[in-house]
């Protein structure tokens, strides 16, 4: 077995971490936005059932690790509870 494609790989793995990254932050700033607006029409700045939809959807396409990424995105996007 080679390991030369290794380091090509790695730099593809990279490459996805930081598109992963930048996609969280966007994801981050629209999460804030989406806050701002429901606290500005009286409403809570959460919305748990949409957060059980999120935690669903990243189930259903990855499996129980899913759920752990989702919990991990939805944190960090939206800040502690």
């Amino acid at each position: 077995m080679t390991t030369d494609l290794i380091p090509s790989l790695r730099t593809q793995i990279d490459d996805l971490d930081a598109q992963i990254i930048a996609l969280v932050e966007q994801r981050a700033r629209l999460s804030k936005q989406v806050q701002q607006q429901r606290i500005a029409g009286g409403g809570l700045r959460l919305e748990l059932g949409r957060e059980r939809d999120i935690l669903a959807t990243y189930a259903g396409a990855l499996g129980e690790p899913g759920t752990a990424l989702a919990d991990a995105v939805l944190r960090t996007c939206r800040g502690a509870l």
